[in-house]
């Protein structure tokens, strides 16, 4: 994820503090947050569809002969999941693709499963699902190394893996004819300046950081993808200060952007650490320098970070470049 730790945790109470309210009054709440449907789907074009519920946002994609979908999310997801994918078409899900294997994508498919569907997934994902199984996560049926395409008579979803990143099984697809490219929480549309959602989290493999999105952009260029979509909804602010979401298809700049982020990271991180300043007190003098500030801290979504956050990061970047990998 790509929200700030505070933010994500103010939607997902309103996200779980409605779905309560909604079943108290016998249905679903009709409303996310103001003036934001709880959940929607969006025609892309080329037979992509996004569907958004709460904070959460996968693609499915519609061919002659079937639907293939992606990350169910969750159980309760998946009910208006199934049934927006009803309202398009009365053709039968044949596959779900994972984007990686953490339960609060991954949960959820059994009613697809159920109906038929066969579910796709990077083979380290099959693994992380077994030795970590939770009730709600079907395992894949296929799994593969580097690469993988799932396709319809006339359509098509590609599945490309570069090694470790915020999981060790994160794949990034390619949805055509539509050509545009769903990542999950790698980056997210229309910025990759955005703080990381969770700095303490164990699974982000840092070493792999900028070689898996410079992968990632040569991917881009070579298949001439020029947009994406994201796993999650981005948050964005008007001139008055007030919130809206932001359109679900976003520029392949953020990749860039992204992989930006982490080069600057690491590069503030080992020159303050070059200047024999500790470990320890190398996050206070980042977050105190001015060059720092101006190059990395400025550049970021000014509503989504808090110092807090940027010094556990700054401290976790810190022990990876003294210990290695």
């Amino acid at each position: 994820m790509n929200y700030s730790k505070s933010l994500i945790i103010f939607l997902l109470l309103l996200f779980s503090l409605q779905t309560v309210a909604g079943l108290h009054a016998g249905k679903t709440r009709k409303m996310f947050m103001p003036g934001v449907p709880f959940y929607e789907t969006e025609d892309l074009g080329g037979g992509l569809y996004a569907f958004r519920y709460g904070p959460y946002r996968n693609i499915f994609v519609v061919g002659d002969d079937g639907v293939i979908a992606t990350d169910p999310i969750d159980v309760r997801a998946a009910k208006p999941l199934r049934e927006e994918i009803a309202k398009i078409t009365d053709l039968p899900v044949k596959y779900v693709a994972y984007s990686h294997s953490h339960w609060d994508h991954a949960s959820g498919g059994q009613i697809f499963k159920q109906a038929g569907a066969e579910f796709v997934a990077q083979q380290e994902c099959a693994k992380n699902m077994s030795e970590t199984p939770h009730p709600d996560v079907v395992p894949p049926d296929i799994t593969f190394d580097q690469q993988y395409s799932i396709k319809l008579k006339n359509a098509s979803l590609d599945m490309y893996y570069f090694g470790p990143s915020h999981d060790d099984c994160m794949v990034v697809m390619i949805a055509k004819p539509a050509n545009i490219l769903f990542v999950v929480d790698i980056t997210s549309a229309p910025t990759g300046w955005e703080m990381e959602y969770n700095p303490t989290m164990a699974e982000g493999y840092l070493f792999n950081m900028v070689p898996y999105l410079k992968a990632v952009e040569a991917l881009a260029d070579r298949e001439g993808v020029k947009q994406i979509v994201s796993g999650h909804m981005a948050i964005g602010y008007n001139d008055k200060n007030r919130i809206f979401v932001q359109p679900s298809v976003g520029p392949i700049d953020a990749v860039r952007e992204k992989r930006i982020f982490w080069e600057i990271l690491f590069a503030s991180v080992e020159r303050e650490l070059a200047k024999g300043t500790s470990l320890d007190n190398m996050p206070d003098k980042l977050l105190a320098s001015p060059q720092f500030k101006e190059e990395f801290l400025d550049n970021l979504h000014k509503r989504n970070w808090r110092d807090s956050e940027m010094w556990i990061l700054l401290r976790r970047v810190g022990t990876y470049v003294t210990t290695g990998r």
